[in-house]
């Protein structure tokens, strides 16, 4: 089976990802799954720019509301939730389109980042145990025997990647040479390479980005902020608050939610609050945009 590309929408906030997304999804028969960190819990509907109603009625859209605002969730754990999706549309004969702004997730996706998970100290202290009792070099050479392409990576006598190599076995079953974790600057950090997804075969990931002139950008920005505290905003934070949700909350977090949050105990007037979401939302598209001009994207202008 040939390895198929699947579209994955991206670009600044404000920038029209959504209805982009939405117009190949009807041309294709497709169905969107968000790429987004804060339009995946529950209640966060405005200020995140959660899909409307009316635009889930025309395409499918998944991982978005799913998650309690208590929850955590980690790139890692995202990128098995994106996987499963693609699996299930495509098993049911759709395409999906991926679309987001979150660009650690939209990277995690497409190189396939391993979640390791939190490092056990019990099993570390086992392995540790064991290059003391037998020695470094005799480990490290019987590691090298299993998987000589990551025992390059590190010195013979470096006693901690030797145990978190092993660590890395141990806990996923692999050789760690085949556990792809990628950081910033190694190779492949600009390419897209193909991921084997259970269930869905070879696939890859074709990012499109879609860009506008930084004054209509910014327009843009500054008029969706002023739309969605029309819609609603400040009263979704009261209702939030009021369930008992921290301000401290993961996403609550988001740009905009301290704001109002402020407004609701009275230390901002929405009059003074609004200008500082605007700005703020404006230096948040910037580093997305920063973020993924250093992606293989291609370039398209948002109409």
């Amino acid at each position: 089976m040939a390895c198929q590309a699947i579209l994955t929408i991206v670009g600044p906030t404000a920038s029209g990802k959504t209805a982009y997304a939405i117009g190949r999804a009807l041309e294709l028969g497709g169905e969107i799954v968000s790429v987004d960190s804060r339009q995946v819990y529950r209640g966060f509907v405005i200020g995140t720019g959660q899909p409307t109603p009316e635009e889930q009625a025309q395409v499918p859209h998944h991982l978005v509301n799913i998650l309690d605002p208590t929850e955590k969730i980690t790139a890692g754990c995202y990128v098995g939730l994106v996987y499963e999706r693609i699996a299930d549309i495509k098993a049911r004969g759709r395409v999906p389109i991926l679309c987001g702004g979150t660009g650690l997730y939209v990277r995690a996706v497409r190189l396939g980042l391993a979640s390791l998970g939190e490092s056990d100290p019990e099993l570390r202290g086992r392995i540790i145990a064991r290059i003391e009792d037998e020695g470094t070099e005799a480990v490290y050479a019987s590691f090298a025997e299993i998987d000589p392409e990551y025992a390059v990576a590190f010195h013979p006598h470096n006693v901690q990647r030797l145990a978190r190599a092993l660590e890395i076995m141990e806990t996923t079953g692999q050789l760690p040479s085949k556990v792809r974790v990628w950081r910033r600057g190694e190779k492949g950090y600009t390419e897209t390479p193909n991921i084997t997804v259970e269930g869905a075969g070879e696939v890859t990931f074709e990012l499109i980005g879609l860009e506008r002139p930084r004054e209509e950008l910014y327009s843009r920005i500054n008029r969706r902020v002023q739309e969605m505290i029309d819609r609603g905003w400040l009263g979704e934070v009261q209702q939030l608050l009021a369930a008992g949700i921290s301000p401290e909350a993961h996403p609550m977090q988001g740009v905009g939610y301290r704001q109002l949050v402020q407004v609701v105990a009275g230390e901002l007037t929405m009059d003074e609050a609004i200008p500082i979401v605007q700005q703020r939302t404006r230096n948040f598209a910037r580093r997305q945009l920063t973020w993924f001009r250093k992606e293989p994207v291609r370039w398209v202008r948002s109409t």
